[in-house]
């Protein structure tokens, strides 16, 4: 049975342009699902649903949305609201680096509106719909950033603990239904982000070598649907999470995490 037989017609991926929402869209695309796309770059959201739809033989759909913006799911829902969706990926994130105190607080309301509220509220509407019909499935992303503070980087790194507290929670609730719901945390992930910021020398070699390709993640992500509630991704993550947590103190933890962001 594939995604579309178990879920439904269609999936959503809400920041889909490129990187890890690229990738969940292309696998649940494999699986015979039609791809709502939603992301800010239209014409690169374009570009993917032709591609996908002429190497899956399916169909898509692109919204284009600012996720910072307060009313933006209300284009996402009106123009979803007929389609038999069955499946939810939030991939969207956004941050900035700095002190808390140095960020201007415009930065400071887009992050909560990208990372929190309007998270919350496709969590929130997609999984009523699922509940109701009684089949679905959703996968929200999470960071290692949310497993410990993340200084020069605080809001950010509390976003992500809430993606990830708030879907574990939730994934238990739904246990014993036809919804599956998972979180799955990432490490240092193979994107045009990183690349373009990826530090020169050993440094830059050791980042790459830690690094996972998006579509590993997207692999992994769905072998773990309707079995696991969270999945820490990779297991060179997996280790090096075991070895703080076995090792080392909170403080250290916090330092640690915050030693990436302090010359930010």
């Amino acid at each position: 049975m594939n995604l579309k037989e178990k879920y439904g017609e269609w999936g959503i991926i809400l920041g889909a342009t490129e990187g890890v929402g690229k990738a969940f869209a292309e696998k649940i695309a494999k699986e015979g699902m039609n791809v709502v796309l939603v992301g800010r770059r239209e014409e690169k959201l374009k570009d993917l649903g032709k591609s996908i739809e002429e190497q899956y033989g399916v169909q898509t759909k692109v919204i284009r949305a600012d996720f910072a913006q307060d009313d933006c799911t209300d284009k996402i829902f009106e123009e979803t609201k007929d389609l038999d969706m069955g499946f939810m990926s939030y991939v969207a994130c956004f941050h900035t680096f700095g002190k808390l105190q140095d960020t201007p607080w415009e930065k400071h309301q887009q992050m909560i509106n990208v990372n929190v509220v309007t998270f919350l509220k496709c969590f929130y509407h997609y999984l009523q719909i699922f509940t109701k019909q009684d089949r679905g499935a959703i996968i929200n992303i999470s960071s290692l950033t949310g497993w410990s503070s993340s200084p020069w980087n605080a809001q950010y790194g509390a976003g992500k603990s809430y993606i990830l507290k708030l879907t574990e929670a939730v994934a238990c609730e739904c246990e014993n239904t036809n919804v599956d719901v998972e979180v799955i945390t990432l490490g240092t992930t193979i994107t045009p982000s990183l690349l373009s910021n990826l530090p020169g020398g050993p440094a830059g070699e050791a980042v790459m070598k830690a690094a996972m390709a998006p579509e590993a993640v997207a692999d992994e992500a769905f072998e773990n649907l309707g079995k696991n509630l969270s999945v820490i991704a990779g297991e060179h993550n997996r280790k090096n999470l075991d070895n703080w947590r076995q090792n080392h103190t909170e403080d250290e933890y916090i330092r640690y995490m915050g030693s990436f962001y302090s010359d930010k």
